[in-house]
């Protein structure tokens, strides 16, 4: 399915927005890294190098937590 163009364009200023509004509150009181994640993953769908970004953060998320799960003493 072809999204239109004001589709794309909203995306891409929305997720612009949230990742520069993150690099300041990477210094200030305020949640920096989950902004600028949360912008990446906006413009996931619109831009490839987005996409591998989150898809990474995900890989590495999962091996963490497979790692720190311990087995069950049945």
């Amino acid at each position: 399915m072809r999204q239109g163009p004001l589709r794309r364009t909203t995306r891409i200023v929305a997720g612009s927005g949230l990742i520069i509004l993150g690099v300041p509150l990477l210094v200030l009181p305020g949640p920096g890294l989950l902004t600028i994640f949360a912008g990446i993953t906006v413009v996931s769908n619109e831009f490839e190098w987005a996409s591998k970004v989150v898809d990474w953060t995900k890989e590495k998320t999962a091996r963490l937590r497979g790692e720190n799960e311990r087995p069950s003493d049945d």
